[in-house]
């Protein structure tokens, strides 16, 4: 499933999930947002349409014929070019400032709980000096409780070429994860970090009728679907291993959630590559799916210390190893991870690779493990020379995600 298709497939069951509705302005992606939006089954409960305000000169009736609005995005009032400011960074600044005031409006006049505004630059024409790769300013407005509208996300997506097209599918599924994260805003998982040290707490949670299980199989995880987790009550997760060994997630939507390792090898359909399939999760579930995996994978790559060799044990809720002959503890490692999209230098090629273990006609971009004093950006540079022969010369940090998956399962 491409990125795209599966982000706006996402955002449309939260809004529905939620009762909730969205309007759109585009004035670089050309309707690619809204039929993304449209083109998901069910949609036309949630969204209630919007415009592409692509020639900017000509659509004032497209932005609500307001002539304040049409004003903010051919002559943004805004603080002027600062010295220094390149004429291509003060171009974004105006889009930027356009897409909150714009996400706003529409929130606004057309009564929806969230507006999402795109404005920027695709390429491979740019009007200002210093502007050469596409771009894209994000704002995402939401109603709150009292009824008033404000913007909630922005953000500057900023591409490492100018291809149109590319660059719109960049933006279109950029715009989905703002408007799915504004959705779910506080509604992920809550760790309960207090909580952990209060075994009766814990436990009273683990004994609840509320409690669901996440189950774990070296790597895998049981899906309910192709984009929902399994969530199972304890007397199902007895049927995979021991519920009272399973590590304390915290909570979501009310429930306790806890990670269970599979205490036995399972031939079933269901158990699928939690690196392949998380991202077709919600928020709410992928961030769940991410921490279930990275316990379980710690737990079972830890059990004997480090230090003298005796065996640990569990405590804070599955959170931390001790071990019970010298007393050390130890906690969930992180392993850093670069991901990276290699463009050829004139931007018209992107570099992809096959791994053994990926199925047939499966190419991915380049990715590895940050090592031991080394910088993120060094790391891109070896692991690409390493994996591909290729010689990096320019390296562009985007952001970051979590990456629970060590180096080896």
């Amino acid at each position: 499933m491409p990125a795209r298709e599966a982000a706006f497939r996402a955002v449309v069951a939260a809004l529905k999930e939620r009762k909730k509705t969205v309007a759109v302005v585009e004035a670089t992606c050309g309707g690619l947002i809204s039929s993304s939006i449209m083109g998901v089954e069910g949609s036309s409960a949630v969204y209630y349409g919007g415009t592409v305000a692509y020639n900017t000169r000509r659509c004032k009736p497209l932005l609500l014929d307001d002539d304040a609005l049409h004003a903010s995005l051919v002559e943004p009032a805004i603080a002027p070019r600062a010295d220094g400011e390149s004429a291509g960074d003060y171009y974004k600044r105006t889009k930027a400032h356009w897409t909150a005031r714009t996400a706003v409006a529409y929130c606004e006049a057309m009564g929806t709980d969230y507006a999402v505004a795109e404005g920027g630059a695709a390429g491979p024409t740019f009007r200002p000096d210093g502007l050469d790769r596409g771009f894209s300013a994000l704002a995402v407005a939401a109603r709150d409780g009292d009824g008033g509208v404000g913007v909630v996300r922005t953000a500057l997506v900023e591409s490492p070429h100018a291809k149109r097209g590319a660059n719109m599918e960049l933006f279109a599924t950029a715009a989905a994860r703002e408007l799915l994260g504004a959705v779910t805003a506080g509604e992920g998982l809550d760790r309960k970090v207090e909580l952990r040290t209060d075994g009766a707490a814990v436990d009273a949670r683990r004994a609840s009728g509320d409690a669901r299980f996440v189950v774990c199989a070296r790597g895998r995880m049981l899906f309910a679907s192709e984009t929902a987790l399994a969530l199972l009550t304890r007397g199902e997760a007895d049927g995979f291993g021991d519920s009272g060994a399973a590590v304390f997630l915290g909570e979501a939507g009310g429930r306790p959630l806890f990670a269970l390792e599979a205490a036995r090898s399972l031939d079933d359909a269901r158990f699928v590559d939690a690196r392949t399939q998380a991202p077709f999760l919600d928020a709410t579930e992928n961030e769940v799916a991410l921490c279930a995996a990275a316990l379980t994978t710690w737990r079972r790559s830890n059990g004997f210390c480090a230090k003298c060799g005796g065996a640990t044990a569990l405590t804070m809720a599955g959170h931390c190893a001790k071990c019970v002959a010298c007393g050390s503890v130890s906690f969930p490692r992180t392993d850093p991870a670069v991901i990276v999209a290699v463009s050829s230098l004139d931007n018209s090629k992107i570099l992809l690779a096959r791994s053994p273990r990926h199925p047939p006609g499966m190419f991915t971009t380049l990715a590895g493990f940050v090592e031991a004093g080394e910088t993120f950006e060094k790391a891109v540079a070896r692991e690409v020379h390493e994996e591909s022969g290729a010689v990096v010369s320019d390296v562009a940090y985007l952001k970051s995600q979590p990456w629970p998956f060590p180096s080896r399962r």
